[in-house]
């Protein structure tokens, strides 16, 4: 292969690596803010489901009641059906933390796990073009040298 045709070669591939190093970037950061976006409804789940739990632990005790925000969500002495115990507990658990929702909580999954795939898809194309950039640059010094385009014999 020519010297020119090895350097244009070699010129093609740094484009690309900074195309890819751009792209990594671009995703890298999409990934960054859903990762907190994540963090933040996987915190409320949590939340959310220790609320729920706290009906549990009063429904049996008929000396206690659970009331928020002057609602009250089990009454002491009440004994309702199991059906109303689930709502009580899902009622509790929305006004304790407004800010769970489930279907975020997926969709922001999914959006993650993407851009982390994503990521990772850039560093491994990363990872090439820097091995046949090296590769084409060893060639390129050496065909240039056979030349004596650069510091040959």
């Amino acid at each position: 292969m020519s010297t020119n045709a090895l350097l244009a070669q070699y010129l093609s591939i740094e484009s690309q690596i900074s195309a890819c190093e751009l792209q990594k970037t671009r995703w890298s950061n999409l990934q960054e803010a859903m990762s907190k976006k994540l963090s933040e409804q996987e915190t409320a789940e949590d939340k959310w489901g220790s609320a729920s739990d706290k009906v549990e632990e009063v429904w049996g005790d008929n000396s206690a009641s659970l009331i928020y925000k002057n609602t009250t969500y089990w009454n002491k002495g009440a004994h309702p059906s199991f059906a109303v115990k689930q709502s009580a507990a899902t009622a509790y658990a929305n006004a304790k933390v407004p800010k769970f929702d489930k279907e975020k909580l997926e969709e922001y999954s999914d959006l993650d796990m993407e851009y982390s795939t994503m990521v990772n898809m850039y560093e491994t194309l990363l990872t090439e073009l820097d091995a046949q950039k090296e590769g084409t640059k060893t060639r390129l010094e050496s065909d240039a040298g056979d030349n004596h385009i650069i510091g040959g014999s």
